[in-house]
């Protein structure tokens, strides 16, 4: 114990093991109390009866909240919803995102300002979006709702957060436009790195659009497409503020996903052994994607 605190005793090897301890220590202690410990309270809770306002007095009652939580059916609306939503507007992003890179995939100067300007969506707070769609598309005086009632979308005005079929259409649709520039962005970069030499050897063959497009660019696309698919699966499961600031989840939980759920039995049922138990399922789903991503990322 002396020897490791008197650093004039020690020889350069020790010197310079103990100095990268005294590096590195802070964040080792930084990721315990902000990962660690949160994550490895949250599981032992998920045993737990344990109520937000009396956790002093939880009983533990061993996998009883996960057998409620799969005889829940709330449970299995929010991953059907999850699952549902996250997938289709990942699609919708993706062909959206790609589609815009082909066409942006040029020198130019109008090419990058029209770029710069497509990827406002991305970087916009999702709450700020989100309220923006609340005043565009109120029943009153929204001027979304005015103009499909002009074009004949619909017939009469109606509250489109509050329509059991048309509020998971109306999330998947504007979290396709938030989700496309990332698509966009990545698919650029992916397209700029195709060596041109390939590309004029095959226009010289003689090859055209589609075949360009199957043959060159969609292999050199496949490990991006791969990536970006699982990093847009990964935020979807975690998607929170615009669906939470539109439709809080209804109705009649028809956008209720996963985190709304969880925001829901932690915040309003006060129910925090459930909130736990669904924490650790969702914790083993995103460790799924994670898994199919490490393994991806190897083969780039």
């Amino acid at each position: 114990m002396t020897n490791i605190l008197n650093f004039s005793s020690m020889n350069l090897e020790q010197r310079k093991k103990w100095f990268g301890v005294l590096l590195v220590s802070p964040g080792l202690v930084w990721i315990f109390a902000v990962v660690i410990y949160p994550l490895g309270y949250g599981i032992m809770l998920s045993f737990y009866k344990a109520h937000l306002l009396k956790l002093k007095k939880a009983k533990f009652t061993g996998f009883g909240n996960y057998e409620k939580l799969f005889a829940d059916d709330y449970f299995w609306s929010a991953v059907s919803n999850t699952i549902f939503m996250t997938g289709l507007w990942t699609i919708f992003g993706a062909v959206v995102g790609l589609m815009m890179a082909l066409a942006l995939n040029r020198e130019g100067r109008s090419s990058r300002v029209i770029g710069a300007v497509l990827v406002l969506p991305w970087i916009m707070p999702g709450v700020c979006i989100a309220y923006m769609c609340v005043y565009l598309f109120d029943e009153r005086m929204g001027v979304m709702v005015e103009l499909m009632v002009m074009f004949g979308i619909i017939e009469n005005k109606l509250n489109v957060f509050n329509d059991p079929s048309i509020a998971p259409w109306f999330i998947i649709i504007v979290t396709s436009w938030l989700a496309f520039p990332f698509f966009m962005t990545m698919f650029l970069a992916g397209l700029k790195s195709i060596p041109k030499e390939i590309e004029e050897a095959a226009m010289i063959d003689g090859a055209g659009g589609i075949a360009k497009f199957r043959h060159i660019i969609l292999p050199y696309l496949k490990n991006i497409i791969v990536i970006t698919t699982i990093l847009s699966m990964v935020w979807g499961f975690n998607f929170f503020d615009l669906i939470y600031a539109t439709t809080g989840g209804g109705p009649y939980s028809r956008t209720e996903t996963l985190v709304i759920l969880a925001q829901r039995m932690a915040f309003r049922v006060l129910d925090l052994g459930y909130t736990s138990a669904l924490g650790v399922i969702w914790l083993l789903i995103l460790m799924v994607f994670s898994v199919i991503y490490i393994k991806a990322m190897k083969v780039v």
